[in-house]
């Protein structure tokens, strides 16, 4: 695994420390800064384009995470931020600014671990090189590789849902149209988790952002209802529901 470097702001030293201590403890981790606010932390990026990960607290002076968040994604950073809160309300506007990951104080440990490891993932899986057919990633977008062309979208703006109904194809529910494309579910959640999509089924992965509605069913499973395509309503199946609903930090 190559070597991970990171990013820790937060206004607190004493949550700063703590962070800091659990993500050394990670091997092929390296924190090589700590920021105060915002301002700091767009400071140090513009010196530091070579971090891989920004955990980024969001109640800050001067510039609060959300405010800083929405200025990486205006300079097209490719640094995958982590929102790291005390409060769970902000979820939804957090991936709706292409958070890699949402944490809750008191952080854990294996939470954190977690997070490094689908990290690392994300990083192999784009190191290698794709074959027609599959997706790669480039800074804020992807290339989709369908029969002819190659497309270029930005995931978390474009891309709503992907499905899969046989092993050898998926499609691609964009803001475009549908696309179909030679790859895998496993792969294509491989890429595109790290950018607020999640598995909610064997056939389906969803852009969390894109969420317009969740209705509870008899069975105890979910049923979505996404924007541009509301009439394709999206399970979420048991195997699933658990991760979703802290993901989403739904009671």
């Amino acid at each position: 695994m190559k070597e991970i470097r990171a990013l820790v702001a937060d206004d607190e030293l004493p949550a700063r420390g703590e962070l800091t201590y659990e993500l050394s403890n990670i091997p092929g981790v390296k924190v090589i800064g700590e920021c105060g606010n915002g301002r700091e932390v767009l400071a140090f990026l513009k010196t530091h384009p070579n971090v891989d990960i920004l955990f980024l607290d969001i109640e800050m002076p001067l510039m609060n995470g959300l405010e800083c968040a929405k200025e990486i994604v205006r300079m097209d950073l490719s640094v995958k931020v982590v929102f790291a809160t005390g409060y769970s309300q902000f979820a939804v506007k957090a991936f709706d600014l292409e958070a890699f990951d949402y944490i809750l104080k008191p952080y854990d440990e294996a939470r954190i671990a977690r997070t490094i490891s689908r990290l690392a993932d994300s990083l192999a899986l784009m190191e290698k090189e794709r074959a027609p057919g599959e997706i790669v990633s480039t800074s804020q977008k992807i290339s989709l590789q369908t029969q002819g062309k190659t497309i270029m979208i930005s995931p978390a703006q474009e891309i709503i849902l992907i499905s899969s109904e046989k092993s050898d194809r998926a499609l691609f529910y964009t803001t475009r149209g549908i696309i179909e494309s030679k790859m895998t579910l496993r792969d294509i959640e491989s890429l595109l988790s790290p950018l607020g999509f999640f598995r909610t089924h064997k056939g389906y992965i969803v852009n969390l952002s894109m969420i317009q509605e969740i209705q509870n069913q008899d069975n105890g499973t979910l049923l979505l209802t996404l924007s541009h395509y509301p009439k394709e309503k999206v399970p979420v199946s048991r195997h699933y529901i658990k991760d979703f609903k802290n993901t989403l930090h739904l009671v």
